[in-house]
């Protein structure tokens, strides 16, 4: 039913002459449907600056609507984020014929999407995940999370596998662990596919981060891709996941080879830890106890329990599980090593510049003491210290942050043994998580800042990768020597071979 503004001057009881915006507002109604109705009446209101309606216009206006049959606008979404007055959500959906009721195949498009805004019951339970529902989306009650994963799934055409059969466990804790599972749950709820808008929904930016030192109307402000925010989300779920493994006795790895010794093909090809912790027995001699002066013995168990930390941790990465043996092996080990410096660096307890601790409270100091000396070997601790350590602090690494930037240094195209057909799709991998940096920097600091410290972080990769060569060529000096009898498992994980 379309209605002049004279109508609906009369019907709402209002003195539109006093009100020259929200006359303007209402001067184009002529020919509007009762469905198009809501959005013209908002942008009016809002004119006007009743954005909240309440008092005794909400009665009048409540009261004009119910008798008029123009229920539907109760189930309209509220204005600018506000639950007060007549635009307030409402579980209950009217329309404004019994015939529409009665055949709900001849609803519009426009009445379909207003239904699926249907508030949810307050302590619903994402149907997906388990964790608060913030609405119905795409047909089913879900959190913000699990919509924004199935929107961006299906908008940017993802695949992707699973290393247990498809028979992992979705809920608000490990969500993000394998989406290959967490997809087919949406579907298996019913979430549809064809209730993404594509306009609305499309993959893109959608708004501009404000810069720390300037307007946010700045043509040169960079524009957040849609898929950083799930790559953040996902990389921060799976370090804290290594944060708890950390803690835990690792089982032994299974022995297949004649010699007896645990090889890194079989730890590769063993079920991912990260995701069975529960099952694990807690270690206690990960404990802060005190702090002590740290042997060759605590370096040597934080090394083995890195190394394994490590080779979880790729299990993790879609791509990583899809390539070839070889090509992940060579990525593995180019890598692992640097896994083990940057995590020991990072996460010491802050007993100031000249200290590296690990967690059980064991240390190694600036003027390294005799029992983590080996002879003929070069010190580079007093390096990871100034040139990754206090930089990681000084530049305020957040764990996301320091996750990004671990997963680019893995993704190295360059890596020896790569082979040229994957150098490309290892490129490709590294730009996505360095552009998912580089956004999440922005996000907290602005653009001007973003940039001093995104270049900042990316220097130190020089010095880290000169550290780790460095710590090559100790470890062939201890294979000639034989000064120091080092782990098979490390020693076949770093080693390089001859050239």
């Amino acid at each position: 039913m379309a209605r002049s503004p004279q109508q609906l001057s009369t019907l709402f009881g209002l003195n539109l002459s006093g009100t020259s915006m929200l006359t303007g507002g209402l001067s184009g109604l002529d020919g509007l449907s009762d469905f198009s109705l809501h959005s013209t009446l908002n942008g009016a209101l809002s004119g006007v600056g009743l954005n909240v309606v309440t008092g005794h216009l909400n009665e009048t206006l409540a009261s004009a609507l119910s008798n008029s049959g123009l229920g539907l606008l109760h189930s309209a979404p509220p204005i600018n984020g506000s639950s007060n007055g007549i635009f307030a959500p409402s579980s209950s959906i009217s329309t404004p014929s019994s015939h529409l009721r009665n055949d709900p195949a001849k609803l519009s498009p426009t009445y379909k999407r207003m239904a699926q805004r249907r508030k949810v019951p307050e302590g619903e339970l994402c149907a997906v995940c388990s964790d608060l529902a913030t609405g119905y989306h795409y047909g089913v009650a879900s959190c913000n999370g699990c919509k924004t994963f199935f929107r961006r799934t299906i908008v940017s055409e993802q695949t992707f596998i699973c290393q247990y059969n498809g028979a992992c466990d979705v809920n608000k804790n490990i969500r993000c662990a394998c989406r290959h599972c967490r997809f087919n749950k949406c579907i298996q709820v019913g979430m549809d596919a064809k209730a993404i808008q594509n306009d609305r929904d499309r993959i893109g930016p959608t708004k501009k981060i404000k810069m720390g030192s300037g307007s946010d109307d700045d043509p040169n402000t960079p524009q957040p891709r849609g898929g950083d925010q799930e790559t953040v989300e996902h990389l921060l779920h799976v370090e804290n996941l290594c944060a708890e493994l950390r803690k835990r006795v690792l089982p032994e790895v299974r022995n297949t080879g004649s010699n007896g010794v645990a090889s890194v093909e079989n730890a590769l090809n063993s079920p991912c830890l990260l995701f069975q912790t529960d099952d694990l027995k807690y270690d206690i001699g990960t404990d802060f106890k005190e702090l002590y002066p740290a042997s060759m013995k605590d370096v040597r168990m934080w090394n083995i329990k890195e190394m394994r930390i490590c080779i979880e941790w790729v299990k993790t990465f879609d791509l990583y599980c899809k390539i070839n043996p070889y090509d992940q092996f060579a990525l593995l080990r180019n890598f692992a090593f640097a896994f083990n410096v940057l995590n020991r660096v990072y996460y010491s307890p802050d007993h100031g510049p000249d200290k590296i601790v690990y967690l059980s409270g064991a240390f190694i100091l600036r003027n390294t003491q005799n029992d983590v000396k080996l002879s003929g070997c070069r010190l580079i601790y007093t390096r990871q210290m100034d040139e990754i350590m206090i930089p990681l602090r000084r530049l305020q690494i957040s764990t996301a942050e320091f996750a990004l930037f671990k997963a680019a240094l893995f993704f190295n195209p360059d890596a020896p043994d790569l082979s040229p057909d994957m150098k490309m799709e290892v490129y490709e991998e590294r730009n996505k998580y360095l552009s998912a940096l580089f956004m999440l920097i922005v996000s907290k600091v602005g653009l001007a800042s973003a940039i001093q410290k995104y270049g900042a972080l990316l220097m130190m990769t020089a010095s880290i990768q000169n550290i780790i060569t460095t710590n090559e060529e100790n470890m062939q000096v201890m294979e000639l020597f034989k000064n120091w009898e080092m782990d098979p498992f490390v020693k076949e994980l770093c080693l390089k071979r001859p050239t």
